[in-house]
């Protein structure tokens, strides 16, 4: 038996972030990070000691969008604006499945006479799951008078569903309006 695992998560993700000042340095954020995700699963398999193996290949895309909630608080340090955060991310994932199961025998040698399943096998399948996780982020502010440009560093961990891994995120933000 032999398996191959290759994941990619796109390079790039982007989406709209709301943020709320709060009293004391604190503020809710909101974002909505729109992201794909790419993995290609290799292995092969046999379903009978007197049959051949068959060869299965997966291929997955997924578009995904990542929703964290965050409370955010800002250090007063004179000339920077560094900032910790944390809260819940909720992950909603579409993904589109194929999958090819090939006989590496002659034609009809790869299961029994007698197993259940007989038949080509492999195909399409479309699927949606949502998960939910922890996220945690450090990051710095700069600021100038019409624009903010805020690299972060982010955490995050599923705690339910297959996605249970975790994940470190180097982001740059952007926004737009008048100076805090």
């Amino acid at each position: 038996r032999a398996n191959f695992a290759n994941y990619n998560q796109s390079r790039w993700a982007g989406g709209p972030t709301v943020e709320f000042h709060l009293p004391y340095r604190f503020s809710i954020e909101f974002d909505a990070l729109y992201r794909t995700d790419r993995s290609n699963f290799n292995t092969t398999v046999q379903f009978a000691p007197s049959a051949n193996a068959y060869a299965i290949s997966v291929y997955d895309k997924s578009h995904t969008w990542d929703l964290p909630l965050l409370l955010k608080y800002r250090f007063q340090v004179v000339g920077l604006h560094p900032f910790v955060s944390g809260g819940i991310l909720f992950t909603r994932a579409s993904t589109q499945s194929t999958s090819v199961y090939r006989c590496t025998g002659p034609q009809g040698s790869c299961l029994p006479a007698d197993y259940p399943i007989q038949g080509a096998l492999g195909g399409k399948l479309d699927f949606t799951r949502t998960d939910r996780g922890v996220t945690a982020g450090t990051g710095l502010d700069f600021k100038t008078r019409l624009v903010t440009i805020t690299p972060e560093f982010r955490y995050s961990r599923a705690l339910q569903g297959n996605a249970q891994d975790d994940r470190f995120t180097g982001m740059v933000g952007f926004t737009w309006g008048k100076r805090r």
